[in-house]
């Protein structure tokens, strides 16, 4: 059965078009970039200590970290540093409390605490109001906002969210996977939402347990007990597949040996139904 809906096509621009993106956490870990070269420079309104004993530095009171474009802001700043061949120091990680914010022109990242391991280029920000705001969208989370660099892999975590004009997509979790671009930095490679996927807008619900896009062959499937409301109108199906090139999309079978019951459904109404 084909069915050219527009909330499935919708569902693979919107999931493409969130995703395209790199987040200030990204931004901030990203090796190779210039960022990543350059020094790291914290300021602080009340106190900025050294302990020896710890190998740490401790900054207090409206604290400010910068490196290159990215800043990061806290009310309490821990940043831990080890000893090279030279015995020179360099800081190694990151710890923030209180009030954290991470800013990558045109991204900007909320959370209550934040880690970044500069090795590894791992950015994580937990606690309450999980939030990245741009232009265009906002993605929030319950659990964690992550980036990590070696994986090359953002995620949003626990009642993941993300707000782009009148549409919303919901799943239990939210993960961009990025791969380098041939003329450098990152591209998207694939994205992935799990778990309770909704995507809402002004006229339609489209819902499931599981949908990828994949940006090299502009491709979406969603999966598990698919079912798209429009109005009365009700389709359902087990899988749904969204073509970005030809702009065809189907709701399709699947068969029993695949955990299917071999049909595809939809029930229409001429008029709203009576009460």
């Amino acid at each position: 059965m084909q069915k050219n809906t527009n909330i499935l096509r919708f569902l693979a621009v919107f999931l493409c078009a969130v995703f395209a993106l790199s987040s200030p956490l990204s931004a901030f870990a990203e090796e190779g970039g210039d960022d990543a070269r350059q020094p790291v420079e914290i300021s602080a309104e009340q106190a900025l200590e050294w302990d020896r004993a710890g190998s740490r530095y401790i900054a207090r009171g409206n604290v400010e970290v910068r490196q290159g474009g990215t800043a990061i802001y806290a009310d309490v700043m821990y940043a831990y540093y080890g000893g090279d061949e030279g015995g020179a120091t360099s800081i190694s990680r990151i710890e923030m409390q209180g009030n954290v914010r991470v800013a990558a022109d045109p991204y900007t990242a909320y959370g209550e605490e934040g880690v970044y391991e500069i090795a590894s280029g791992t950015a994580r920000l937990t606690g309450e109001g999980l939030r990245i705001v741009t232009p265009d969208e906002t993605i929030t989370a319950r659990d964690v906002l992550q980036y990590t660099r070696d994986a090359q892999k953002f995620e949003a975590v626990g009642a993941a969210r993300v707000v782009r004009g009148t549409h919303v997509l919901d799943a239990d979790r939210l993960t961009a996977e990025f791969k380098d671009a041939a003329g450098g930095g990152l591209t998207l490679d694939r994205l992935r939402a799990d778990g309770n996927v909704v995507l809402s807008t002004e006229r339609e619900k489209i819902r499931g347990q599981k949908a990828v896009y994949n940006a090299a062959t502009e491709t979406a499937v969603m999966t598990g007990d698919v079912r798209i409301e429009q109005g009365h109108n009700v389709l359902r199906g087990e899988e749904a597949h969204m073509d970005m090139k030809t702009g065809i999309s189907q709701l399709v079978a699947v068969p029993e040996t695949r955990g299917g019951d071999g049909r595809v459904r939809g029930i229409f109404y001429p008029a709203p139904p009576s009460n």
